[in-house]
């Protein structure tokens, strides 16, 4: 009779044991907090950030950890880190996926062409003085400027570099 209560002791110890309400954990997003000009930015990316963020910022997705590993040995196995930068960028770039609009888009309106990618790269607004010369620049006559251009021009800059 002891053994029988003992073991009904364990079955209810257990029972009242592992019954637990389950915890519901709620992921939220963070607002992105803008820099007011480039001199904030004081920190160097490492190649993992740099690779990783530029992925991002052009597909709107993670990059996969074998992509990020072979991305980061060619870029850590040739001497000159620049030139690697700029072969990966260009290979990004003509990737299909990117996220990014076409020149008809980008021309009817243009300031907010140009502040949208300076907050999704550069993680700021832009100055008058940048967007007034960013306009000029690709209102040019005979410009041939698009947006991969200035994406290009954008992921290749010393600002990039930096967060």
């Amino acid at each position: 009779m002891s053994r029988q209560v003992f073991i009904v002791a364990i079955i209810l110890t257990v029972l009242f044991a592992s019954c637990k309400k389950e915890v519901q954990t709620i992921y939220q997003v963070q607002n992105k907090v803008l820099y007011q000009n480039a001199s904030q930015k004081t920190n160097l990316k490492t190649t993992n950030q740099f690779i990783s963020i530029a992925y991002n910022d052009l597909y709107n997705a993670s990059i996969s950890t074998v992509q990020l590993t072979n991305l980061n040995t060619c870029l850590e196995a040739f001497g000159d880190q620049a030139t690697m930068e700029d072969i990966i960028i260009k290979n990004l770039l003509e990737n299909g996926g990117v996220s990014m609009p076409d020149s008809i888009t980008m021309m009817a309106d243009l300031p907010t062409f140009i502040n949208q990618t300076y907050i999704r790269f550069y993680n700021r607004q832009p100055t008058a003085q940048e967007l007034w010369k960013m306009q000029n620049l690709i209102l040019q006559p005979g410009s041939n400027i698009n947006s991969k251009m200035i994406y290009y021009s954008m992921l290749t800059s010393t600002e990039y570099r930096y967060y």
